[in-house]
């Protein structure tokens, strides 16, 4: 009977238009729009005698975020119809664990980074930050970096329930796929999360 209570209002919510479809337009939301605290969320690995150069795998990742990320935690799939790279201004819906729908802009983009914005009904509100740094001898730390705000108390919630461990589970698995995209070997990996009002 509890997992039914929590369903049914979850699956009322996430089904309605309203949630799916901004009012206001896909417009771009950052921490002042949310919640409760800022998390600043970093998530790290070094790789150790890559074959490909730090800048060329962080190009990849922009290039092919949704295989980057497994679909089963968060499916990405560029706005943008027709060819030609992924670039500032771009946009990406994200399918969150199969039930929240949500879109982030690409606002920065250079050989060593890229950032991704939120847009409106996303479940979160601020950015991520994929960036790649120089080690010492023949290695480089590729980072992810989310400062975000929860876009609702709902979204609060769920984040503390449970979905901040899927998303942990998805930056890292994101980074494991780059690393195999380097063709070096992991020589260490972390992460931090920080929290302030």
């Amino acid at each position: 009977m509890k997992g039914r209570w929590l369903v049914v209002p979850t699956v009322a919510a996430y089904a309605t238009r309203t949630l799916r479809v901004p009012l206001a337009g896909w417009s771009l939301t950052g921490e002042a729009q949310g919640v409760g605290p800022v998390t600043r969320r970093v998530y790290w690995i070094d790789i150790a005698s890559p074959r490909r150069p730090e800048t060329e795998v962080v190009t990849h990742l922009l290039q092919h975020l949704p295989e980057m990320i497994p679909p089963v935690l968060a499916a990405f799939r560029r706005v943008r119809r027709g060819g030609g790279p992924t670039g500032v201004g771009d946009r990406f819906t994200v399918l969150m664990l199969g039930v929240r729908r949500g879109r982030v802009q690409v606002v920065e983009v250079d050989p060593t980074h890229f950032r991704l914005q939120t847009l409106r009904q996303h479940s979160e509100s601020g950015w991520i930050e994929f960036r790649s740094e120089p080690l010492v001898g023949n290695s480089y730390r590729l980072t992810v970096v989310s400062q975000v705000r929860a876009s609702s108390w709902y979204d609060r919630a769920t984040y503390l329930l449970g979905v901040g461990i899927l998303q942990r589970m998805t930056w890292e698995s994101g980074l494991r796929r780059a690393l195999k995209v380097s063709g070096g070997r992991k020589a260490g990996h972390g992460t931090t999360t920080v929290e302030w009002p």
